[in-house]
């Protein structure tokens, strides 16, 4: 079933993971000291540097025109929404079914569903607490690590509302339908908290459909799907961040409709 997402470690034949926006920890640096006296102190310094150096590349790789465009098109997906009414909030506990297998929600913070399964509905499966991608002892779990990337596709088109072929789910595990069933009820609570999430959700699965697109860099693509991500578009829109480089690319790369022009 293609390359398993299950076992991605830090580093995958040589490739590293895509920047981050933390300082470089590294000893490399010290050279930059010249004949200065290395210290501990002083190291950690130049750490410092180089990683605000690395974070403001990782910020600008994109020009300006590109990131304007990026956010008016992430504001037109918003009003398209609000124009339509808006995404549905729960408004008790509801047990939805998808193509892959049911999803529960029911009401959560500011009414926006609250995403659930149960070993009731999928017997033998491994528990999940719905994050999208999590980080344990070097090796990635979570939602998006559970799918092969030739499985983000149909996804895709099941949150696009397509009806799938027996045959696009019949290769996915129990664990993976679980999976798959989760992000499809997450992606429309996401959009429930934000309007015009759902159209950034999709292009920022749709890239990892790419092998070589390791699971991590979706929380590039999809911020607000960080740990403390979900203000994240509100900061952009007031002016305190900045899409970095491959937010703008997702929301780029998303698939043009007729119905984005107001």
């Amino acid at each position: 079933m293609g390359f398993d997402r299950k076992t991605e470690r830090g580093e995958r034949e040589g490739k590293a993971l895509p920047a981050r926006t933390s300082a470089t920890q590294s000893v490399n640096a010290a050279p930059l000291l010249g004949n200065a006296q290395v210290t501990q102190a002083s190291v950690l310094a130049v750490q410092r540097m180089a990683g605000n150096a690395a974070a403001t590349a990782y910020v600008q790789r994109v020009t300006d025109e590109d990131r304007d465009k990026a956010n008016a098109r992430r504001e037109r997906w918003a009003k398209r929404d609000i124009r339509r009414g808006g995404a549905q909030q729960a408004e008790s506990f509801t047990t939805h079914e998808t193509p892959f297998g049911p999803f529960n929600e029911r009401p959560g913070r500011g009414r926006a569903p609250y995403i659930t399964t149960n070993m009731d509905q999928y017997p033998g499966t491994q528990p999940t607490d719905g994050r999208y991608v999590r980080e344990e002892e070097s090796q990635y779990t979570g939602l998006i690590p559970a799918l092969d990337a030739e499985q983000f596709l149909p996804l895709v088109e099941a949150l696009k509302g397509r009806e799938l072929s027996k045959e696009e789910i019949e290769g996915l595990s129990d664990d993976q339908c679980r999976a798959a069933a989760m992000l499809m009820g997450i992606a429309t609570a996401e959009a429930v908290r934000e309007p015009g999430a759902l159209k950034h959700i999709r292009s920022a699965l749709r890239r990892q459909a790419d092998p070589s697109h390791e699971a991590p860099e979706f929380l590039n693509d999809y911020p607000q799907g960080r740990a403390g991500g979900a203000q994240h578009e509100k900061r952009v829109r007031s002016g305190r961040t900045r899409r970095a480089t491959p937010e703008v690319e997702t929301i780029l790369e998303a698939s043009s409709s007729s119905d984005e022009s107001m």
